[in-house]
């Protein structure tokens, strides 16, 4: 494991008690992913304290929520055992730059704010044909009031599409992220795998 990456984002969900705030999922389930859908699974990627997970878990999927933080996983194991849906979260203490997913055969993999192009490729394979796939995270922007981030964790403009060209893309959106401290813009994407019969067609 990265420990130095570990250390940083366990002393951040420590000392910035704001991060660890029960706060909304991402939009795009919101608007995309059928609310209803008992039994499926799921893998959340950097899941943090649980925020898309715990929706899903609700919604009556199994999700496997991967972060590097052991701080953020106890938040969120914590907040499942409130809502008795522990059976229903699987946490994993992971570094995502050598991590493999346990599994192929997903019917949806969230992964928002962390950018690993690498990544992305290979969970793609992990996604059951008709599954989806949703990416949320920071666009490099002349907009930005942030300076920090290193341009490699940047999406660029358009990029996303192009990292799902063999997909159904369902939405796609470049937009101002006005719920965070500093305004960022970031890149949103929902797709669907096409199933064999679809790419033959």
């Amino acid at each position: 494991m990265a420990e130095r990456d570990r250390e940083k984002w366990d002393r951040k969900y420590r000392e910035n008690p704001v991060l660890s705030d029960e706060r909304p999922p991402c939009r795009w389930l919101e608007e995309y992913i059928p609310e209803e859908h008992e039994n499926s699974i799921a893998l959340d990627v950097a899941c943090g304290t649980g925020r898309n997970t715990l929706w899903l878990a609700r919604h009556g999927w199994y999700v496997d929520a991967v972060d590097i933080s052991s701080v953020a996983l106890d938040i969120l194991k914590e907040r499942a055992e409130q809502e008795d849906l522990n059976e229903r979260i699987a946490s994993r203490l992971a570094d995502l730059d050598r991590f493999e997913a346990p599994r192929s055969d997903y019917d949806l993999i969230v992964k928002t704010n962390y950018l690993d192009r690498p990544l992305i490729a290979d969970l793609q394979t992990r996604v059951r044909p008709g599954g989806y796939f949703i990416v949320d995270t920071y666009l490099d922007h002349p907009e930005n009031e942030r300076e920090t981030f290193q341009s490699d964790f940047l999406l660029q403009a358009a990029e996303l599409p192009l990292l799902f060209a063999d997909w159904e893309i369902l939405a796609y959106e470049e937009y101002p992220n006005e719920e965070e401290t500093h305004r960022m813009m970031k890149a949103g994407i929902v797709a669907r795998k096409l199933s064999t019969l679809s790419i033959e067609e």
